[in-house]
């Protein structure tokens, strides 16, 4: 009773699967997109179409920003990977397609963490229908 009355503010230790946010891997994938994007970024900017190539840059440092947030982490990393894929199609023409590789580490970071469960709880991989 009396190590109990010494220390009446101390609250359990949480369990790692406990804690809110997104995995450590989930993460690191999202921080690599922008890192994937210097190349590219460098490459552009003595181009005429600079302004372009750091316009296409600028929405990669969300999705690390939204850690604490899974499901919008998830679906952030999901729309502005789309939106590059569709945007490295169309400007092809000035070599857009080297954003690519970020926008596939973009859809990685969105898939779930390594323990096989949903963290993000937003997009499952396969939904399957029950057996009977």
């Amino acid at each position: 009773m009396g190590a109990e009355a010494e220390r009446p503010h101390t609250r359990p230790e949480a369990r790692p699967e406990a804690r809110p946010g997104i995995g450590r891997l989930q993460w690191v994938l999202a921080v690599g997109a922008p890192a994937a994007a210097v190349p590219g970024l460098l490459h552009g900017l003595d181009s005429h179409y600079g302004g372009f190539f750091v316009l296409t840059v600028v929405p990669l440092a969300l999705p690390p920003l939204l850690g604490r947030f899974p499901k919008v982490f998830a679906q952030a990393c999901v729309v502005i990977a789309l939106a590059l894929v569709s945007w490295s199609v169309i400007g092809a023409v000035i070599a857009m397609y080297v954003f690519l590789p970020s926008a596939a580490l973009l859809l990685l970071a969105a898939a779930p963490g390594p323990a096989g469960r949903l963290r993000s709880g937003a997009y499952p991989a396969v939904k399957a229908p029950p057996v009977r």
